[in-house]
Parts: structure tokens; C-alpha cells; sequence
């Protein structure tokens, strides 16, 4: 075994294994359902390759932090700050300002090496599904990041101590990390790097065990390595296939299986043997060449296919020019920036300074000042985009809409589907002469003992109810609004589901009439199959791209039935069907009333409420609602 870490073509093999498995993973996951494990090859790849360097030079007195830090920003950082600034650049002729601001807030993430924790917070209720943000993928480089900035620092330490303790360091180390899988936090397990760590502590623990073996001038296993190589490229090709996204214990225990077959791999190719030929293919080595740029440029390409398309499931006509685009853009990506950038010859202090912080910098200011941009701003400005007002979420903030001379004598309840009418109520109450106070909080319906999951995790929600509890007798009239598909079975997945909200919402009316409180509700509007906002700025900006809007089946006509046959039990109750009024192709003059799939804007609030008053009156005065 040489002393110097020489070059081997059987680790970029298992690099393109790696990189294809998560491809063909993210173009369509039933072609490789356990694709998404290509991600912890790479974990165990770097791992093994990092200490491998560290213990050598560690070892000879010969390690140096910046030097260390300076191949990092060399192999890492060049491609990736392109990668990041033509995505920002992109994002801007498509995405709409609210999904750009949370892809900058991603960006930031990203630049600071916190992708995976900035993830690891959950999907947020109005961001773009993952499989449209362009950035997703850079949690793995944090994770990767992270471990570098941590694990050279404990090497370093444990270092000159026996190999037995360098041995039980690792494996306690490996021990406790695959333990913490076991813990409940309330982040997403997923991306958490303390939960990853054990992958790359396998490559560690093979590079230390090398080294250890080195030293000693004796190798096992070598009369094993081919039949140990088989079976382990087996086992790995086997957890691509037969795991899934619903595979238990992972990320933790089942991780293993993978992560130890790639480690053998490793240690077994280190020899030479017959089946070692397999893994010297040149194409296939020729993929594991630019396997990092191919990683770089897969997930956006594929994240702003699925963003324009608004298909989860990439469309079959599409799939062989994305993956046409993915491989100009990463080949290019390896000759034009990758390897130039392998031969800087500059100190820690300019590489850090011209490859990390003026990139950061200029990334992070240009897209800021965008985002400020009249051209950014264009359709929030006419009132397009679904407004955030402070009060929604907040119960801290007095939220009044419609005539603020009057006193607020009506309260209305209930979700972001009651938010989305504050344009309409607003415009309403100054027509009427009536002012209302809107206590709202996301996909937290009302309904007395309501035991959502929502409910016990959004502090909105609780905060919802308590105001309810305190105020409610003081307002004669109650208006009530929300995604009542939300509590059909068939929704049972929603963190806002209650399987026995309607018993539950009938005694809330029930106790509601009992106190001679009037109560109006509002029928819920249908979901589309696109989103609004998106499609109305594409076709703005594309000029070619048209994308029809349409109702999709989301049960809200049963679950409104539902709520009617409810409300018809009571003669204090009234119903309101406002959707009612939106057109068959969602738009009034020629704009869209929606935002996004779900939700009416502020302009088609407001719109609707100039068609409502036309021939009808919500409410004559705050005391004696209309029937």
C-alpha cells in the first residue's frame, strides 16, 4: 500500500453509482426507489477520502489547517457559487416574488453552509413543494461541510493516542450518532447532521483501519477481496431497489446496510483482484469525474422543470431534455470551472476572499436588491399575490377590516381561508357600515374540543382559541371560514384534521344559538390545478406559456354539503357562498382571483365583493343579520 493517496479509479466508479442512483431517484422514483441512498455513498465516500488525507498528514506533523481549507474552497466552492447565482439569476424570469424570497432566504442558507438545518425547520405552509425548490439539494454539501469543520479538530486531538482509542473514539462516536436516530426532535430527521454523522464515520473508521494496517505491514483480507467486493456491490444495487422513502429507521439503523456495503467496497477495492476490473469502465469513470457537477446541476434543473410545469411527477416528454440540459450544463461545469480551478494558486486568504466572500456577497446583495425590484414587485404591488397581514397568525395585532368608524361587533374565525377574504370584508363593512375583527391562524379550523394535530403544534392555533374563549360572547355575530375539505377522511393526512370535527362544529353552532349569537359561514372555494399567480406571471413573462386554469375534485363540494345540511339545523345560522361568484376561468377583467392553488388574492377579494353588492347585503347592521 503506498504512502501516497494515490489516485483510484475504483472510488470515481462508485462516485457515478452514487450520482446516477440519486438522478434516476429524482427524474422518477419508481425507476430506483431506493435511489435517494446515493447521497449516503457520497457521505462514506467523503468521509473515507478526508480522513484518509488528515491521518496521513496529521500522522507525519505535516497538517495545516489552511491548507486543508484552502483544496475545500478549491474543489467546492467554485462550481457551486456558479451553480447558485445562474439558479438565483433563472428564478427570477419565473419564480413569483413570495417562492424567490424564500429561495433567497434558501440561498443565504446555502452560501452560510446551513442548508440542511435550514430545511430541518420544515416545510412551510405556503412554500413551493420540495420537489420545486432549486436549492434543496445543498443540504447534503452542508452536512458534508459541517463534518469538515468538526471532525479534523476531534482528529486532531485523538490523533497521537494508541489506535485502540483512535478505534473506540470512532466507534462510539458511530455508536452514539445511529442512537440519536431513536430521539424525538421536532426538526425533520432527515437533514439533521448529527444524525448523518455515523455515514461518513464509516469512511473515517476504513481510512483509520487502512492506515492502522499500514502501519503494521499487514493487510487481511486480500484472499477476499473479490468475493467481498461481489457481495458487497450486490447489497448496495439490492438497497437501491428495495428500499423506499417509507423504508423504517432511516436516516439511522437501516443506513447501515448501505453505508457498511459501500465502506467494504472501498476497503476491498483497495487490492487487486479479478472483479476489479468492473469498477475501471472508463465511461462509468468518466461519470464519477464530473459526478460533482452533475450533482450540482441535476435538482435545479429538474426543480424549475417541475416549477413551470406544476407537476410533482416529471412529464415523460420532458425527461429526455432535461437530461440532456443537466449534461451540457455538467460537463461544462467540470471543464469550464472545476478543473481550471483545480490548479489556483493563491493563498488561504485570497481564496477565501475571491471563491467564498465577495461570491457570497455579490450573490446575496444582487438577489436582495432584485427582489426589491419594481419587476419583482409588479403583482404584489396590484394586489396578486397572497398578502401576509401581521394580524394573521398573531392575535398580539388588533385585525380589523370594513368601516373603522364603527365599533367591531362582529368576529371572524377560522384559517387562512378566512384570511383570504380580508380584502372582501374589508370592502363589504365600509359598503355596510360595520367593522369586524379577524382572529385567524394556518389550517387551524374552529370547532369546540377541536383536537387537531395542528392544534397542538401551532401556537397560532391555541392562541386562536384562547382569544375565542375570552371574547367570542362579547360579538353578536360570529363569521366562520375554512378549508372544510380539510376535515373529510379523505384529507386525513392534514395536520388539520379532526376526525370528529363536524359532531364537534355542530355542537359549536349549537352552543353558538343557544347564547342567540348570529353565525354566517362561508363556503369554501375549490382548489385549481395550477397555481394562479405562477400561471398568470409565466404567461406574462414567457409570452408563449399559457396554462388554462381549472377546478380540480378536492372534495370541498362534499365538505361544503356537509357544513349546509350543519348550518340548515339552526335558524341562527346563515350560509354564504362567495366562490360562487368566481368565473369559470378564475379571472375578473383579465386577472386571476386565486394566488396560488387554494387561496383567493387580495385583488379577487375585493373584486368579488364588487360583484356580491351588487344585489345583496351581507349584513344590514351588526346586530341584525339579514336571513
Amino acid at each position: 500500500m503506498s504512502k501516497v493517496l494515490p489516485y483510484r479509479a475504483d472510488i470515481d466508479t462508485l462516485r457515478a453509482i452514487a450520482v446516477l442512483a440519486v438522478v434516476i431517484f429524482h427524474i422518477e422514483k419508481s425507476w430506483l426507489p431506493g435511489g435517494f441512498l446515493g447521497v449516503d455513498i457520497f457521505f462514506v465516500i467523503s468521509g473515507f477520502l478526508i480522513t484518509m488525507i488528515l491521518h496521513r498528514e496529521m500522522s507525519k506533523g505535516e497538517f495545516s489547517f489552511k491548507n486543508f481549507y484552502i483544496r475545500r474552497i478549491k474543489r467546492i466552492l467554485p462550481a457551486f457559487m456558479v451553480m447558485v447565482g445562474i439558479s438565483m439569476i433563472v428564478a427570477v424570469f419565473i419564480f413569483t416574488k413570495d417562492d424567490f424570497f424564500i429561495l433567497w432566504k434558501s440561498a443565504l442558507a446555502s452560501l452560510g453552509f446551513a442548508a440542511n438545518l435550514y430545511y430541518a425547520r420544515g416545510q412551510g405552509y405556503f412554500e413551493p413543494i420540495q420537489e420545486e425548490k432549486p436549492l434543496l439539494h445543498i443540504w447534503s454539501l452542508s452536512v458534508e461541510e459541517q463534518y469538515y469543520f468538526i471532525f479534523p479538530i476531534l482528529l486532531l486531538l485523538f490523533i497521537k493516542k494508541s489506535w485502540k482509542i483512535q478505534f473506540t473514539f470512532l466507534i462510539s462516536l458511530i455508536f452514539l450518532s445511529i442512537v440519536a436516530s431513536f430521539i424525538p426532535v421536532l426538526a425533520e430527521k432527515y437533514y439533521l447532521p448529527h444524525l448523518r454523522a455515523f455515514e461518513m464515520l464509516f469512511g473515517s473508521l476504513t481510512a483509520v483501519w487502512m492506515q492502522y494496517q499500514q502501519q503494521q505491514g499487514k493487510f487481511i483480507g486480500e484472499q477476499y477481496a473479490a468475493f467481498a467486493s461481489i457481495v458487497s456491490l450486490i447489497t448496495l444495487f439490492a438497497c437501491l431497489f428495495l428500499f423506499t422513502q417509507q423504508t423504517p429507521y432511516f436516516p439511522g439503523p437501516a443506513a447501515i446496510i448501505p453505508c457498511l456495503a459501500a465502506a467494504t467496497l472501498i476497503y476491498f477495492n483497495n487490492f487487486d483482484h479479478k472483479v476489479k476490473n468492473l469498477f475501471r469502465w472508463k465511461w462509468v469513470v468518466s461519470i464519477g469525474l464530473i459526478s460533482y457537477s452533475l450533482y450540482l446541476w441535476h435538482w435545479p434543473v429538474l426543480a424549475f422543470t417541475r416549477y413551470i410545469t406544476g407537476e410533482n411527477t416529471l412529464p415523460h416528454r420532458l425527461i429526455f431534455p432535461s437530461t440532456a440540459l443537466i449534461l451540457v450544463l455538467s460537463i461544462a461545469s467540470y471543464f469550464l470551472v472545476e478543473k481550471p480551478f483545480k490548479n489556483w494558486k493563491r493563498s488561504f486568504e485570497q481564496s477565501a476572499l475571491y471563491l467564498y466572500v465577495l461570491p457570497t456577497l455579490l450573490i446575496a446583495a444582487f438577489s436582495y436588491m432584485l427582489l426589491k425590484s419594481p419587476y419583482m414587485n409588479q403583482y404584489n404591488d396590484i394586489g396578486l399575490a397572497r398578502s401576509y397581514t401581521s394580524c394573521h397568525n398573531n392575535t398580539n395585532k388588533k385585525c380589523v377590516w370594513g368601516d373603522e368608524s364603527q365599533k367591531p361587533n362582529i368576529l371572524i374565525l377560522g384559517d387562512s381561508h378566512a384570511d383570504q377574504y380580508k380584502t372582501f370584508f374589508d370592502y363589504v363593512g365600509k359598503k355596510e357600515k360595520w367593522a369586524a375583527t379577524m382572529v385567524s391562524s394556518d389550517t387551524c379550523a374552529y370547532a369546540d374540543g377541536y383536537d387537531a394535530k395542528i392544534f397542538h403544534k401551532n401556537a397560532s392555533c391555541r392562541a386562536m382559541y384562547e382569544y375565542a374563549e375570552q371574547h367570542l360572547p362579547n360579538y353578536p355575530i360570529v363569521i366562520l371560514a375554512m378549508r372544510w375539505s380539510n376535515q373529510m377522511a379523505e384529507n386525513s393526512t392534514s395536520v388539520g384534521y379532526d376526525p370528529d370535527f363536524f359532531k364537534k362544529f355542530a355542537s359549536t353552532l349549537a352552543k353558538l344559538s343557544k347564547e342567540k349569537q348570529q353565525v354566517v359561514i362561508f363556503m369554501d372555494n375549490q382548489k385549481i390545478q395550477y397555481p394562479a399567480l405562477r400561471a398568470y406571471q409565466l404567461e406574462q413573462r414567457l409570452n408563449r406559456f399559457e396554462k388554462k386554469l381549472k377546478t380540480t375534485e378536492d372534495f370541498t363540494a362534499q365538505a361544503n354539503q356537509r357544513i349546509r345540511q350543519l348550518a340548515e339545523q339552526f335558524a341562527n345560522v346563515r350560509i354564504i357562498d362567495v366562490a360562487a361568484l368566481i368565473p369559470d376561468n378564475l379571472k375578473i377583467d383579465g386577472l386571476p382571483v386565486y394566488s396560488d392553488l387554494d387561496h383567493i388574492n387580495p385583488y379577487g377579494g375585493e373584486a368579488l365583493a364588487k360583484k356580491f353588492v351588487e344585489n345583496r347585503m351581507l349584513l344590514q347592521n351588526p346586530k341584525h343579520p339579514i336571513h
